[in-house]
């Protein structure tokens, strides 16, 4: 029930994804004249991401219904020992179909004009190769993480975790997005890429996150048994 919960979840995020995209980046739109540049767009992305970050985490944790969203969380929460491990391939299963679904759903919907389903894939910039993405994606990913790990020891603080998770996820599309992708997330470049045959460093984005968290996950167990 709970893995139906996060698959709804994921293709609803990844619906608005493409949807946003389609509006920003689609020719003659009226939030194409406004937004003209790159920056201007992942600004906005990023605010929109990280406010369903915030939305869907803070009820999710108090109905402990998860609300990952995204496989490398649901992987790192794991190793953090605060999710269970039988829940975890259920869990990245519907995420992944919850993303191709959301993307096929928004190419349903909007027609030709989803051709920015394409650009919704995530891209590197100018010069950044596989080596520097993987990298950058893996680091956000462990920073995140390691966030999630310092909350969690800290139950007073719990409830500021949605607004500052949601903070992180927005910082890391705005300033990231024009170099590495600025994705951190498997399910955000599962469903565009696949939809639209846009595969370039598809195994970057999809094992960089979960590497993150597998360092956030041995980092924390060290600090534990110091």
């Amino acid at each position: 029930m709970i893995a139906g919960y996060e698959f709804a979840l994921t293709a609803g995020m990844l619906f608005t994804v493409v949807t946003a995209v389609r509006w920003m980046a689609g020719p003659g739109t009226p939030l194409a004249a406004l937004l003209p540049d790159l920056r201007s767009q992942l600004v906005v992305m990023g605010l929109l991401v990280g406010g369903i970050v915030t939305a869907v985490l803070g009820p999710s944790m108090r109905r402990e219904t998860a609300g990952h969203l995204n496989p490398a969380v649901s992987i790192g929460l794991w190793l953090l020992r605060v999710f269970p491990g039988k829940a975890v391939l259920p869990f990245v299963v519907a995420q992944l179909t919850g993303s191709l679904c959301g993307v096929a759903l928004a190419r349903l919907v909007w027609g030709e004009a989803a051709a920015a389903v394409g650009e919704a894939a995530l891209a590197p910039g100018p010069g950044w190769g596989a080596g520097r993405v993987f990298l950058a994606e893996a680091g956000s990913m462990a920073v995140m993480m390691l966030v999630v790990a310092w909350f969690g020891t800290r139950p007073a603080l719990l409830r500021r975790l949605p607004p500052v998770m949601g903070a992180c996820v927005a910082a890391m599309i705005i300033f990231l997005g024009p170099l590495s992708g600025g994705g951190g997330n498997p399910a955000r470049q599962f469903g565009p890429a696949l939809v639209s045959g846009t595969t370039g460093l598809f195994w970057v984005y999809l094992l960089a996150p979960v590497a993150g968290s597998v360092l956030a996950g041995a980092v924390a167990a060290l600090a534990r048994r110091r």
